[in-house]
């Protein structure tokens, strides 16, 4: 037995001093550091055609007319996909072989396929919004709770932008089941403010108040029905609803307007605005 282990050791310790061992060593070690290289200078090569190629084929979109939400999610999958293809042609270069990366491709589908279901039905749920052209990019849409416009839509969500600049990115999947409403489908859009007033008040000089002041706003259509009415008797206030038609785009101006306009109008005609009170009474012991 200990002659076995000194054979076996003194045959190890023949192998490494064996100077062809470091030639091979050293010749595979700089042909696959010459590999790597090739790897990287293709990618690279790709990457600065795909961005000089960007500007080419927008340009080209927009004259064939095609979607802005289109043209968004064709380019979120042809960059998920080139990279897939690239990353396999760097694996080819490297030396491994096509059926070792099949089995790897298709041990990695799998596990990705059950880690990533939820994504999986975010990019059916894309497909579905551009199928059924449930919002474009630039459209004003509510969706689940979010009021924004739609800045982009990508292969597995929609990012929305709201009033305040911010970016939202809802996952297309979760938008398919929820309520969606888009505000820029339809060209008008109806104004809509509750106002609360004084039970002292006249009701009718509280109601032409408020609707003079849609009246008097060129931006509102004054060929459509202006008109109040009261929606609830509340505890400390009458709620009066004020409504108009406007076209789309100056829904906001219009709003905004209004309702910087509505106390000094109320004020002007006598009409007081309630709020909240609280009578407190005390009650001295004897």
């Amino acid at each position: 037995m200990e002659v076995n282990l000194e054979s076996f050791f003194r045959a190890v310790y023949d192998k490494i001093l064996n100077k062809g061992v470091f030639v091979n060593f050293t010749v595979n070690l700089i042909y696959f550091i010459l590999k790597l290289i090739v790897c990287i200078i293709l990618y690279r090569i790709v990457m600065r055609i795909l961005k000089r190629l960007e500007p080419l084929i927008e340009k080209n979109s927009k004259r064939k007319n095609i979607d802005t939400s289109l043209r968004s999610f064709i380019s979120s999958v042809l960059n998920i996909g080139l990279h897939a293809i690239l990353l396999t042609l760097c694996l080819l270069i490297l030396g491994v072989k096509e059926s070792s990366l099949l089995a790897f491709f298709g041990t990695l589908g799998i596990g990705v396929g059950l880690a990533l279901k939820d994504n999986l039905a975010n990019f059916a749920g894309g497909i579905i919004v551009l199928l059924f052209k449930l919002y474009r990019v630039g459209d004003e849409v509510t969706i689940g709770g979010e009021t924004g416009y739609v800045y982009g839509i990508d292969i597995f969500a929609t990012n929305l932008r709201t009033f305040n600049n911010d970016i939202v990115i809802i996952p297309n999947g979760t938008i398919v089941g929820n309520k969606i409403i888009n505000y820029t489908k339809t060209p008008l859009r109806r104004i809509k403010i509750v106002i609360g007033v004084s039970y002292e008040n006249d009701l009718n000089t509280a109601r032409k108040a408020l609707e003079g002041i849609l009246r008097r706003n060129p931006l509102v259509i004054q060929e459509r029905e202006i008109y109040t009415h009261v929606t609830e008797y509340a505890d400390s206030s009458i709620n009066i609803a004020l409504k108009g038609w406007v076209l789309n785009e100056n829904y906001w101006t219009v709003y905004l307007q209004t309702l910087n306009e509505i106390k000094e109008t109320l004020d002007d005609a006598g009409i007081g605005i309630p709020y909240p009170q609280m009578d407190l009474h005390i009650k001295k012991e004897q």
